[in-house]
This record gives structure tokens, sequence and C-alpha cells, in this order.
């Protein structure tokens, strides 16, 4: 009772202590506690009622970025359609191990703390205990794996942004839904962390995982992510709840040479319900993914010759569509433009020789000379002057 007194006592406006031009924008029902030194931010959404269970995100931040007064939960839709409580515990810059990570067997003691944060939510608030979710970007998305390494019955489903993990941690990742992000040109966490992680989760028979990787990203990944879409995904995830039945087998309706690329499009499965992606196939192999909301998809890798592109659906469960009906496109191969060597130029002038005189090859040696004469004597018109482009 004395933390809790101490910690109501001091609860404190994050409008009271930022100093950022944003402050008009600090949402309802956000505030930071404190527990002794420690601070967090917690939001309760504004409609709060205590007859109802709420699910509990946590957010580990990135190192120094500590801010959270205007994140999208807080916002429509995910603020209307379900809302949570989320915790957003702060990391001092100077605090060693951070939020942990997937190698040492103990929790950092920014982490021990955290855990008593979200212990004194659970008595204070109505929390879904089957909804307890996990999400971290970069310093906090290694956290985020490290927390499931060591705790993978806690967290109904999480996702972790431009992070690393041990591959060794498969077996415990392969429990949990998960979707991993990152850049490709990622040059402060390498991309090989998440790419790896994820192979070893699939190696180990994991069902439940996906990853999405941005082309030429650095160390921005989370610009990239759309929260909404990942927002959905993770609330979709309840444990013991009931599955979605896997979507309807897909359509394809066009398949065709655009220039250089093949471009695909496709018709809605007839159920929408939970869609999350497709994934896209040529000649049997995986070669993209499209968001639910895409019905296009433009290959500019393939190769000359004849494909066969196929299309699935998957939901939030993970629960994947049977393959379209297969559609064939054919890409021409295009000749390289060589050089005409002299003798090339020779033999043309011959046979136009012979064409004309009626002469044998070695009898137009000899008209060669007359031929360079005449066309250099010949009178050539004036070249037509074209406008200069407009440049727009």
């Amino acid at each position: 009772m004395k933390v809790m007194f101490y910690l109501l006592s001091i609860v404190v406006l994050v409008g009271c202590n930022e100093n950022s031009p944003g402050q008009s924008a600090i949402q309802k029902g956000f505030k930071n506690w404190y527990l002794g030194d420690f601070r967090c931010g917690v939001y309760i959404p504004p409609t709060y009622d205590p007859a109802k269970k709420y699910p509990l995100v946590i957010y580990l931040h990135g190192h120094s970025d500590t801010t959270s007064w205007d994140f999208g939960w807080y916002h429509e839709p995910a603020a209307m359609e379900d809302p949570v409580i989320l915790l957003t515990p702060k990391c001092p810059a100077s605090q060693a191990g951070g939020w942990g990570n997937s190698i040492s067997p103990d929790i950092s003691p920014m982490m021990k703390r955290t855990f008593e944060m979200i212990d004194i939510i659970k008595r204070k608030y109505n929390v879904d205990e089957d909804r307890l979710y996990i999400h971290g970007t970069s310093m906090g998305a290694i956290g985020t794996f490290g927390l499931i390494q060591k705790y993978p019955n806690m967290f109904t489903a999480g996702y972790a942004v431009c992070g690393w993990a041990t591959p060794q941690m498969a077996p415990q990742l392969s429990k949990v839904p998960f979707w991993i992000f990152h850049g490709e040109k990622d040059d402060v966490v390498p991309v090989e962390g998440s790419r790896d992680i994820y192979n070893a989760v699939v190696a180990n028979g994991g069902k439940q995982i996906r990853y999405t990787e941005f082309k030429a990203v650095k160390h921005d990944a989370w610009n990239y992510v759309v929260d909404d879409k990942a927002y959905r995904w993770l609330l979709a995830q309840k444990k013991g709840g009931s599955l979605l039945p896997k979507p309807d087998k897909i359509v394809l309706i066009t398949g065709k040479l655009n220039g250089s690329n093949i471009g695909l499009e496709w018709k809605k499965p007839s159920s929408t319900k939970g869609l999350w992606y497709y994934k896209i196939f040529r000649n049997n192999t995986l070669i993209g993914e499209q968001d639910g909301d895409q019905l296009t998809f433009t290959d500019s890798l393939a190769s000359p010759g004849t494909h066969e592109y196929k299309v699935s659906a998957v939901n939030y469960h993970f629960k994947e569509s049977d393959l379209s009906d297969g559609i064939q496109v054919t890409k021409n191969v295009i000749p390289a433009r060589g050089k005409t060597s002299p003798s090339d130029i020779k033999m043309k002038n011959y046979s136009f020789l012979k064409e004309l005189t009626g002469l044998a090859s070695a009898d137009c040696t000899d008209l060669m000379p007359m031929l360079r004469i005449a066309i250099t004597k010949a009178t050539i018109p004036a070249a037509r002057k074209i406008p200069a482009p407009i440049v727009v």
C-alpha cells in the first residue's frame, strides 16, 4: 500500500515537464507515473470502464528515445476499435543493459522495475490477462526478443522493429505470434540479426512468424511501419480465442507484360474478415508479399522466358488459403544491339552491288571505289530542325 500511495501521490501530467512544441497534442488519458525515480508513460482510455477487461500493451523505446505522449495507440482507429492500456517505461541513456537481450539469462534492472509497474497497473485496472502484448524499436526490439526468450508463455503476441536476437531462442519465439521489421541498409543494428532469427524460427517449425524488410532503408524502419496495420494484427491475437478459418482461394484476373515488368492483378477473396496480406509466387517460389488492401503486384526481376504466377491470402492468425490457379506470362528475350564491324558493312555493300549489277561478289570489288565517290558527291538535303524538348 505504501508503494501504491507513493505512486498515486506523485502522478504528474506529462505536459508539466515536457518542453515540446507539441504540448497541445498530449492525449487525454496519458500521464507520467513514477515509482521512485523510475518514470513510465501510462495511457488509460478516456472511456475506461472498470467492468470491462482491457488489453495491456507494453512498448519498449530505443536508446534515448523516451517520447511517448503521442502514439498511434491514442488515436483513431486504434483508440476506438479496441482501446488498450499502454505502458511505456523510460530507460535512461546512462543505464547499462537497457531493456536486456536474448543472450543473457537474466532480465535487466530496468525490466525488473518495469515488471513492478505492470503489477501495479494490474492491481489498479481491469487488465485482460489473455491479451498482454509487447513491441519495441531498436534497443526496445532487442529487449522485446529478450523478454520472450525468458517468458515465452507470458505474452500473447509481439513485434520488433530493427532489433536482433540469437537464433538459439527460436524454440521460444516459435510459441508466440510475432512480426519482425527491419531496414535492408540498417547501419546501426545489422539486418542479419532479424533475418537469422526469422530463418531459425521457420527451420524450427514455427508457423506464426512474419518478416518484413524495407528495401534501401537504414536505421529508421519505424517510419515505414504502418501503425494501424501492425496494431490490428497485434490485437487480433488472443490466447484461447477462436481462430479465423483459412481465406478463400484467390482468382487471378490479369497477368501481363508492362514494358520489362510483369504486372499481376487479382480479385479479393469472397470473405475478407481478418485478411492480412497476400503471398506472390513465381514458378512455385515466393517472390514477394502485398498488404491485404492491395490487389496488384509488379515483378521487375523476372528473367526472359515463360513464368507461372500464383497468389495466396493469409489472415491475422497465419491461416493461408490454397494457391490460386496459375497464370502464365511470357517475357520475350530482347536481342542485344551489337556493333557492326567494317567487314559486315563491306559485305552488305557487296550484296547491294551484286543485286544492282548482277555481277559476282569478286567482280564487285572494283566497283566499290566508284560507289564511295558517288556517295561523296551526292547532294544531302539540309537537316530539319527539331524543337528542343520542354522540361516540366
